[in-house]
């Protein structure tokens, strides 16, 4: 092939065209970049986590919870940021293996203008999936245009900063030396025989650099110069090499100067993170997290060159090491708790203590049999219909759903559902929503608010979370916290957990910010339900019940004397474990947050205990809380029949119970090497439901009262699938308000109406 390339010159110049060369060199040489590319073609594409809409994120980036010039402009800036580091640490990485390159005006900018091929892909393909999605979406094409427009805008404008910065110091080899192309002959010359050959100087050129970097470098023809003309490389075999060298190692200084610049502006937008201004669009945020990583690590490069991978090695296995000593400044902390007293054990020991309790359990009992008495009042006496709601997890799109249903379904019954309700049992999102729900119920019942159906609650619930969570990652929050959070008794590190509660409090008007003591006397008097949050514990699989009522009678067991078994004890009364570290103080949006915590963007909660534990989304165990729902019956099953004329479960689901049955066997070998942790995360609901269904199977068979299952069911369906995130587009909110005019809902609706009737 060299030797045809040697004889059809046309085609050696476009094999040799620089730009091309580029992008074989990256292919090659820098896979990291490919990875990199790749991951944000596929965000882009809906290829990467379609189900977590991250898709949307960039697509549809929301900024100050609207869609618009704002959201796009800032979307494209930091799109601009990372292709500037890109190039940047591109050019440090491999501006040694193009020698011509030294002897330019301006060879970063020479580097950059031919280094267009991934960046100009990546941009077509961005405005061709940004088209496609927001037409399906109904958008009109004149804001799609605009949208667009504002979006490479963005991207310009850093572009263009960035130009500014090396207008002043990118340097070659004439002004490094003071010389002009005229009189660049005073540049030293490296000797020869007189007998020169292009190709093997350009070899000879090389072999102080392979000494260095253990690689040849690469031949190039032709390439684009910066006003955009096709110009033939400059022979640099007649140049020093060390001098040559001297020039690439100032661009690079030059360049890492600007990396760490960057990097640092984006740790300090950190400290304002509080602010509504500082909460950057969730696809902007991802954008500056990648930037940092590329930029830190080509910072790296420009000092230790051939030893970066092992530096970067050496320095994770460092901050590794050290933070096993301070491990409590990384892990997330719950609001409200004491970490500066005596931690509470956690033992065996513990554990059966208080499982066999029975003084304790005696004394929850009653005092819940009172709290039943003031919901019978509340209905009036006689035998009253209770109704007892599960809500399942599934981020935002849960929290809407449930709190729509809640309010839709309430306002058709003139109040009556929620003032039957006697508890709400479930996981994530739909817990949030319930509770938001709930406190609104409470402040109508004490005069504060007059219309808990007014739209604009809904609206509240559903706004974005993601934003300030993910621009707390990308800035600060996995590498240096450097705020601190004053929750009134104690003082805790700002982290992305802390992003979420203050971002939930500020789309709620803060009405939920209280401790979980604060809810005890109206859960006392049933002026609203009782709630039981249940984050399930990392460390062994156990259920956490957090609650301001004594629930110790959940965590025993009562089994007859005609079985001879030592049961293990599976639920853990939060209240209880940490009264000495200040429990009741806890707040009630970490609570929620604990009991909702999607791994890698909210934080696993560290509990002040002996050994540590470690909580999170409680959907791990039991998506709808039907669990505690039917321990609460069984323990007071005799006064529920005697008081109650039925039971009704109304149970708010993000998925179709019915699942459609598909075929999902892999298709090729990549699909079989993932297809048994693919197929266990798929199959973890699934198999929850064939266990409540085994669970009413033995309900029925001890409780003789009538029970009715009551089920309103999401339109989840895979072919207009809801993102699992704390972010939705206005396509998708759409989709929750109108589920409620399913068939199956609407049937459910008559069936609630009737037993409630």
């Amino acid at each position: 092939m060299k030797i045809y390339f040697k004889k059809n010159q046309h085609l050696r110049r476009i094999f040799y065209f620089y730009p091309f060369q580029l992008l074989l060199m990256t292919l090659k040489e820098n896979l990291v970049y490919i990875f990199l590319w790749l991951l944000f073609f596929g965000f882009i594409t809906g290829a990467v986590a379609p189900k977590y809409g991250i898709p949307y994120l960039f697509l549809y980036p929301e900024y100050l919870d609207h869609v618009g010039i704002r959201a796009y402009l800032i979307l494209g800036f930091s799109c601009g940021g990372f292709m500037v580091a890109y190039n940047i640490s591109s050019y440090i990485v491999n501006s040694f293996r193009f020698p011509f390159l030294a002897t330019l005006d301006r060879p970063f900018f020479t580097y950059c203008v031919n280094n267009f091929i991934i960046p100009l892909a990546f941009l077509i393909t961005y405005c061709g999936c940004s088209i496609h999605f927001r037409t399906y979406d109904g958008s009109p094409f004149s804001t799609i245009a605009l949208h667009l427009i504002c979006f490479l805008f963005g991207v310009l404008a850093f572009i263009l900063i960035t130009i500014g910065y090396f207008y002043f110091f990118d340097r070659g080899v004439f002004k490094v030396f003071g010389l002009t192309p005229t009189n660049s002959s005073r540049i030293p010359l490296k000797k020869d025989n007189g007998n020169l050959n292009y190709e093997s100087e350009w070899k000879n050129l090389t072999d102080h650099d392979e000494e260095e970097h253990g690689d040849r470098t690469w031949y190039v023809e032709t390439f684009l110069g910066i006003g955009g003309k096709i110009r033939l490389a400059r022979g640099a075999e007649h140049y020093d090499a060390r001098m040559l060298e001297r020039i690439f190692k100032q661009n690079h200084q030059t360049g890492a100067v600007f990396e760490v610049a960057a990097i640092v502006t984006l740790f300090l937008l950190g400290l304002f993170r509080d602010s509504r201004i500082a909460m950057l669009p969730a696809g902007a945020s991802v954008f500056l997290l990648f930037t940092i990583i590329i930029m830190f690590l080509s910072a790296l490069h420009s000092i230790f060159r051939g030893w970066t991978t092992t530096v970067a090695l050496l320095l994770l296995l460092c901050i590794n090491f050290a933070s096993q000593f301070n491990w409590s400044f990384f892990a997330g902390r719950a609001f409200g708790l004491n970490y500066n007293t005596k931690r509470a054990e956690y033992s065996y020991a513990t554990l059966d203590k208080m499982s066999h309790d029975t003084i304790q359990f005696n004394k929850d009992k009653a005092h819940m049999l009172g709290i039943l008495e003031n919901w019978k009042k509340h209905n009036g006496g006689g035998k009253p219909v209770m109704v007892l709601i599960n809500t399942s997890g599934g981020g935002l799109r849960s929290s809407m759903w449930t709190f729509f249903t809640l309010q839709y379904t309430d306002s058709l019954m003139q109040g009556s559902l929620f003032k039957h309700a006697s508890l709400i049992t479930g996981s994530s999102g739909g817990m949030v929503g319930a509770a938001y729900f709930r406190e609104l119920f409470l402040r109508k019942e004490q005069g504060k608010v007059k219309d808990i159906y007014d739209k604009k609650y809904l609206d509240n619930i559903s706004d974005d979370i993601l934003n300030p969570v993910a621009f707390a990652i990308a800035t600060n929050d996995l590498a240096f916290r450097l705020q601190n959070y004053n929750d009134g008794k104690y003082i805790y590190t700002k982290d992305r957990g802390f992003a979420f509660e203050y971002k939930l409090d500020q789309n709620t008007d803060s009405v939920m910010c209280k401790r979980v003591w604060e809810y005890k006397k109206p859960e006392e008097a049933a002026d609203i339900p009782m709630m039981l949050i249940t984050p399930t514990i990392v460390n062994d699989g156990r259920k956490l019940i957090i609650s301001p009522q004594g629930f110790s009678f959940m965590t025993g067991y009562s089994i007859d004397s005609n079985v001879n078994m030592t049961p293990l004890t599976q639920v853990v009364e939060f209240t209880k474990l940490f009264a000495d570290q200040d429990a009741d103080n806890l707040s009630f949006t970490t609570a929620l947050r604990m009991n909702a915590t999607f791994p890698y963007i909210t934080p696993i909660t560290a509990l002040p205990s002996d050994p540590v534990i470690d909580v999170m989304d409680a959907g791990l165990l039991d998506n709808y809380g039907l669990e505690e729902t039917t321990k609460f019956i069984y323990t007071f099953r005799d006064w529920l029949l005697a008081n109650t004329s039925r039971l009704v479960v109304v149970q708010i689901r993000d998925q179709y119970k019915e699942q459609k049955i598909v075929n999902n066997a892999p298709q090729n070998i990549l699909q079989s090497f993932t297809f048994p942790v693919n197929q266990f995360y798929s199959n973890l609901f699934p198999v929850q439901n064939y266990k409540e269904d085994q669970m009413m199977e033995y309900f029925s068979r001890w409780y003789k009262g009538k029970l009715d299952f009551v089920y309103f069911q999401l339109n989840n369906a895979p072919t207009e699938n809801i993102s699992l995130s704390w972010h939705l587009t206005e396509k998708e909110k759409r989709q929750v308000r109108t589920s409620m005019d399913l068939k199956d809902n609407q049937e459910a609706l008559k069936q609630l109406k009737k037993v409630l009737k």
